[in-house]
């Protein structure tokens, strides 16, 4: 199935949001709600299509994130500028891999009571993978998005960056399901995914 311009364009939206979350910029606070365009693209989607636009939403966010390693590559391993760039597509489809299957997943537990918690539990999950398998890539995790958050860093002596990347997608998640999931009934359906974040962002602080 092909998937619409509007949520190509979501995807891209939210690839492009969550660079903009890490340095050198401020925008650090533009982490809480960057998956929110996605999570919105990926409503009513097959698997196949949650598949595509959660890699467009990786292509976009990784190769504007970490373009510096064409500089890196070229002037410590002395490649030219086609294999250096080649090697950036290349690491940049293998990281898009994850945010491809984190799409897949959170498309088929939306629909249940604990989507919440699955969904942050499972971008973590991923978050980990990614930083251990084959040789790992642990740059670029959510959480470290909010360095210069001397409060709300504090819980990474107990859990690390992931407790981090699981508070703001956490958020991500809620502000998604209270604006878009079902706007009618608003609060009062997500009542206890509030009260849990809140929960959260409280004992964290």
């Amino acid at each position: 199935m092909t998937i619409s311009t509007r949520k190509a364009l979501l995807a891209v939206l939210s690839g492009t949001m969550l660079t903009a979350a890490f340095p050198p910029g401020r925008l650090d606070w533009m982490a809480w709600f960057a998956v929110v365009p996605l999570l919105i693209s990926l409503k009513n989607e097959p698997p196949s299509n949650a598949f595509k636009l959660g890699f467009i939403v990786g292509i976009v966010h990784f190769l504007t994130l970490i373009y510096w390693i064409v500089v890196a590559i070229g002037h410590y391993g002395d490649l030219n500028a086609f294999l250096s760039a080649a090697t950036l597509f290349l690491l940049c489809l293998y990281l898009a891999l994850y945010l491809g299957v984190f799409s897949v997943f959170s498309a088929y537990v939306e629909k249940s009571r604990f989507a919440l918690l699955f969904i942050a539990s499972f971008w973590v999950g991923l978050e980990y993978a990614r930083a251990h398998l084959l040789t790992g890539f642990p740059w670029c995790l959510l959480g470290y998005t909010q360095f210069k958050n001397l409060h709300l860093i504090q819980i990474a002596d107990l859990c690390g960056v992931y407790g981090l990347s699981f508070l703001i997608v956490i958020v991500n998640i809620l502000i998604y399901h209270i604006s878009f999931r079902h706007p009618k009934r608003g609060l009062d359906l997500h009542k206890w995914e509030f009260l849990f974040t809140v929960l959260m962002a409280g004992l964290t602080l």
